[in-house]
């Protein structure tokens, strides 16, 4: 069979041993580095999510691995080495993804306890649920920027500015298509809490075990799979036999990327992105 004429679905089950070691790996150090931290801040005093969830900073130094392993797999459809393209992804992106790996911890602790705070408030006084169904929406378009971040940041060589600007500026591009990725998302993450409350005993190990496993794997290649062709077709190619983009642009829009005072690498013109003509 022609590699490029799989699809990913057909890939996943085909390749599942090679996708699951990049995923275990991946697994094995976010296990470590969160058990780290639980038990630091269990041992320091300071119990809480905010403690606990440090270990997200260091785990998202090898996030980059599993991201181009699935990337090379399920879009380019290129079978390398797994070992080998992941620590060379999290070598070449280390030091940024030091800098994205806060930021995912800010997004993630700062959400959390402000809709707990807003939750609690609701109770008493009805202001409080409006805003927190305003936060709660702002904590969806975070985590669908974050859908991007990841894939984005591993692919295209842009700055801090524009990375954050331009996948924040996808999920508004791709309104559909985001949508049942983060309800997919959603069902793989609210399955997985599913077994871990229904389950006790061994089978709560077994679960526990399997989701760390699994989970990381099945999030991430969802994600980059349903994502990768939108960012394409706005930001350039990255499959050698894959079409450029074809943001057709008229008249009117061209005038408008013309007098854009930008210094962006890539601008957004009535739904469109495109490379900045005035970007040398």
């Amino acid at each position: 069979m022609n590699n490029k004429k799989q699809n990913s679905f057909t890939v996943f089950f085909s390749h599942f041993p090679a996708l699951l070691l990049a995923g275990v790996i991946f697994s094995a150090f976010f296990a470590a580095f969160m058990t780290l931290s639980i038990s630091a801040a269990k041992l320091s005093g300071f119990d809480n999510i905010l403690v606990w969830g440090l270990g997200i900073i260091p785990s998202s130094v090898f996030l980059p691995g599993l991201v181009m392993v699935v990337r090379k797999y399920s879009v380019e459809k290129n079978f390398v080495p797994v070992i080998s393209t992941f620590f060379k992804a999290v070598r070449e992106n280390f030091k940024d993804f030091i800098f994205h790996g806060f930021v995912i911890y800010l997004i993630f602790a700062s959400s959390f306890f402000a809709i707990l705070y807003y939750f609690t408030q609701a109770q008493t006084d009805i202001v409080f649920a409006y805003i927190l169904v305003i936060y709660i929406l702002f904590t969806a378009i975070m985590i669908l920027m974050l859908f991007y971040l990841p894939l984005m940041a591993v692919t295209y060589e842009l700055r801090y500015r524009d990375l954050y600007k331009n996948s924040l500026l996808m999920i508004f591009g791709k309104i559909l298509t985001n949508i049942i990725t983060f309800v997919m998302v959603g069902v793989l993450a609210g399955g997985s809490v599913f077994l871990l409350v229904f389950t006790d005993g061994a089978a709560r190990t077994a679960a526990i075990i399997l989701i760390t496993a699994l989970l990381p794997l099945l999030i991430t290649y969802l994600i980059v799979s349903m994502i990768s062709k939108g960012m394409q077709e706005n930001m350039g190619s990255f499959v050698n036999n894959a079409e450029q983009p074809k943001n057709v642009l008229s008249e009117e829009e061209k005038q408008t990327v013309q007098n854009t005072r930008s210094d962006d690498d890539y601008i957004f013109i009535n739904g469109k992105m495109v490379k900045n003509p005035n970007k040398k």
